[in-house]
């Protein structure tokens, strides 16, 4: 019953009918605009990574919208391929993945990594909330070895148990850091994003 409420409510959505309607691969592409609109956080001619990309809306907005130098996505869901988009499967917080990651950059750091990741439900909200911000944390500490001084994350976080502290780490890590909760973002979701500027503090955590 459930399941069948949470279809309906999604067919009912108006960024799903409107993402349908312009045939875009997720509704998430307007989360991403108005980030980019409030924070100017995808600049000309800027490296990449698409964290969590899969079905690709992101990855696919960008390229079709941006004059970007490249754009980099990973997800352990596969992924169609996207014209400018270079895909690499797996898992995000194994070391091959990020040490593959980097050599398909040619080891050049990233001018904004974008993070839409989500674990799986476990049912537990504690446990939840638990791993989420330990995937958080690796995102974070590649991040801080893998963004230019300048550069800028975006990552999707989850008001609740773990949060103030993952928000001091950022505020430790960048001189910017704010808070956001884009409108097509569902309104009943704990679901939100951080936008971290300028990196200031690049030991490991």
């Amino acid at each position: 019953m459930a399941q069948k409420s949470w279809r309906s409510n999604q067919s009912n959505d108006e960024y799903f009918i409107k993402a349908k309607k312009l045939g875009l691969r997720s509704r998430s592409v307007f989360k991403l605009e108005e980030i980019n609109k409030k924070y100017k956080v995808i600049k000309k001619e800027s490296r990449i990574l698409d964290l969590g990309s899969s079905p690709g809306g992101w990855s696919e907005y960008i390229a079709n919208n941006h004059h970007v130098k490249s754009i980099i996505a990973n997800d352990i869901q596969p992924m169609e391929s996207i014209d400018n988009v270079k895909f690499i499967p797996g898992d995000f917080t194994k070391n091959d993945i990020q040490q593959g990651i980097s050599a398909l950059n040619d080891n050049h750091k990233f001018n904004l990594i974008l993070s839409d990741i989500s674990s799986n439900k476990t049912g537990n909200k504690i446990t939840d909330q638990y791993q989420f911000y330990n995937i958080a944390n690796e995102i974070l500490e590649f991040s801080l070895n893998g963004l230019t001084s300048n550069g800028v994350l975006v990552i999707k976080v989850f008001i609740g148990h773990g949060f103030d502290d993952f928000k001091n780490d950022l505020d430790n890590c960048f001189e910017y850091v704010y808070v956001f909760k884009p409108k097509s973002s569902r309104p009943e979701s704990k679901e939100t994003y951080a936008i971290g500027k300028k990196i200031r503090y690049t030991q490991n955590l």
